[in-house]
């Protein structure tokens, strides 16, 4: 299905530099991410982000942050 390298990511942003404001943004982030992941006919999206290691980065910009999740694809299958 996918070469063992690829790589999987998704993005959101967040209108505010305060941790406590970025709950939305990083649910945005994730169910993008599955959205990617997960089998088209998957009636449980949020599974394929089950046990698997993801990887988060917050960068700065002009209007607050960046919200960026990735995740390489499954070598097994």
């Amino acid at each position: 299905m996918t070469d063992s390298g690829e790589n999987y990511s998704a993005e959101a942003e967040a209108s505010s530099r305060d941790p406590h404001d970025w709950g939305r943004a990083m649910a945005l982030a994730l169910t993008r991410l599955a959205e990617q992941l997960a089998p088209e006919d998957a009636e449980e999206m949020h599974a394929s982000l089950v046990d698997r290691p993801l990887h988060l980065t917050i960068r700065d910009d002009a209007a607050g942050v960046t919200i960026t999740v990735s995740t390489k694809a499954d070598t097994a299958g």
